[in-house]
């Protein structure tokens, strides 16, 4: 209602000046009720079951609503304290927005040093960080650093399918590793690609569309080779909010609060039972 009044009253500049003040407003109120820092979010991810010996994929989205008292990569500093001297961070650096099947089809090169992430800002100070290391792949590349990082990333670029069998994401399942969503919904699962990897003869259409494409990579060292892969599907329409709902039902779903941010912890071998439960009775976890 108040908006609707504002909008009849005020114009175009006026109501942006407006907008801008409550804004700055509405973040003093956050910054004074539920400051935060990065000692608060360990000890919160602690107490929710992250412990410093855990492979973590993260998920994060950095606001400056969420109360955070810092930038994105104390953010992602704090993670890396946590959980990467015993354990591994994970993080997905996606380079592109809209469905791979598109991005590979421009044919651009891909530059484990230079392209960036489009996953958000954690993401991308994460990639910056110093001892970071990125799997070589164009379409789902992860990033990692811990004991496990070398071999969590090696051979990347020999997947065909970019989260199956042998990649990044196979790996962090062996490890029987956690997922959190920081700030994000549970819609932002990449490892969902993993499980309909493994399932894919049983599902009752084509995972993947059926061009192969062959990109040229360059790793960390400034060698460049070919990555032969395919795109998912994109007329497959996934629907991550089902599977969710089922887990929630089984009671595999963590939550908490910290400040003004919200995350969710799931362990990967329940996603993929769970996912496999669904398939068993014909609940597939998409839009069919």
């Amino acid at each position: 209602m108040l908006r609707r009044i504002i909008s009849g009253v005020l114009d175009g500049p006026r109501k942006r000046a407006l907008k801008a003040r409550l804004n700055k407003a509405k973040l003093s109120v956050i910054s004074r009720v539920f400051r935060y820092d990065s000692a608060d979010l360990k000890r919160a991810l602690t107490r929710s079951g992250i412990q410093p010996t855990d492979t973590v994929l993260v998920h994060a989205n950095f606001s400056p609503e969420s109360g955070f008292a810092g930038a994105p990569v104390d953010l992602v500093n704090a993670l890396a304290e946590l959980i990467a001297e015993k354990g591994n961070l994970l993080m997905v650096s996606i380079p592109f927005r809209g469905s791979a099947f598109d991005y590979l089809s421009q044919g651009k090169v891909f530059d484990t040093r230079k392209t960036m992430s489009m996953m958000g800002l954690a993401t991308e100070m994460f990639r910056r960080r110093a001892g970071t290391l990125r799997s070589v792949h164009p379409t789902h590349p992860v990033l990692a650093i811990g004991k496990d990082a070398p071999w969590l990333v090696e051979g990347h670029e020999r997947c065909r399918h970019a989260c199956g069998v042998g990649s990044p994401y196979d790996k962090f399942g062996q490890l029987r590793g956690k997922i959190l969503f920081f700030d994000v919904g549970f819609g932002a699962i990449t490892f969902f690609h993993y499980v309909e990897d493994v399932l894919k003869g049983r599902l009752p259409f084509a995972v993947y569309h059926d061009k192969e494409f062959t990109i040229k990579a360059i790793d960390a060292d400034g060698r460049e080779q070919l990555v032969h892969t395919l795109a998912f599907n994109p007329e497959v329409k996934r629907a991550a909010e089902k599977l969710e709902a089922f887990m929630r039902r089984e009671g595999l779903i963590r939550s908490g609060r910290v400040g003004n941010s919200r995350y969710l912890i799931v362990d990967a071998a329940d996603v993929v039972a769970s996912f496999t439960k669904m398939v068993d009775a014909g609940d597939y976890p998409y839009d069919v």
